[in-house]
């Protein structure tokens, strides 16, 4: 059960970077901590439209996941219930097929966001950390 305190924690973490993530997308700045060089740069990846799912940038699609990730992880470590790491691993698994999508993109483009990439390595654990659970007998 301790691992859905862990899953919590690194939700927390993700939709912080989420929501920067965010509003680096929506800046009219357009720049970031995280633009390191031509090719990793989190501004010049959210530039362009090959980076949006249905018209919003990807960061705020995950800014409405990762929290019902924590609230799943929550919900069921107060109740003591493991069916919770099932619905964890799937969400996580889809997480991880909508991560791969969009560093193919990134890819594509030939610029990497950083912090994108760090969410994608959580989203990772927590798929993990999730299905070793799942798949464990009661």
């Amino acid at each position: 059960m301790k691992k859905y305190l862990i899953i919590a924690g690194l939700a927390v973490v993700a939709a912080i970077n989420a929501a920067y993530l965010t509003s680096v997308a929506y800046s009219a700045i357009g720049s970031s901590f995280c633009d390191i060089s031509e090719t990793l740069s989190c501004s010049k990846a959210f530039s362009q439209p090959e980076t949006m799912f249905l018209g919003f940038p990807f960061p705020a699609v995950a800014l409405l996941v990762y929290p019902i990730i924590f609230l799943v992880a929550m919900i069921s470590f107060a109740k003591k219930k493991r069916f919770g790491f099932k619905i964890l691993a799937w969400m996580s698994g889809l997480g991880i097929l909508f991560n791969s999508y969009y560093i193919y993109q990134e890819y594509l483009l030939e610029t990497y966001c950083p912090l994108c990439l760090l969410c994608s390595a959580i989203i990772i654990t927590i798929f993990g950390l999730s299905l070793s659970e799942a798949l464990k007998k009661s």
